[in-house]
């Protein structure tokens, strides 16, 4: 059971993730890892969609994001 919920849980982040970037213009380019390799606002979603590396990285990079400025360390401007 308890796996299952953490399944859940990570099933909603992904998808508030993959929301998050579908905002985003469809312009943006970001590299990671020192790569040379950019890429754009479809290729970042499927890398969340699939669960690569880069696409978990994503993930806990916007949950930390989002964690941060629910506590107010981030504050809007």
């Amino acid at each position: 059971m308890n796996q299952e919920k953490n399944s859940e849980i990570e099933e909603i982040k992904k998808e508030i993730v993959i929301e998050r970037l579908r905002q985003t213009s469809p312009k943006v380019r970001i590299s990671f890892g020192g790569s040379d390799k950019f890429m754009d606002r479809e290729e970042l979603i499927e890398e969340v969609k699939k669960g690569t590396e880069i696409g978990e990285n994503i993930i806990r990079i916007q949950i930390a994001y989002l964690q941060a400025f629910k506590k107010g360390i981030l504050t809007k401007t």
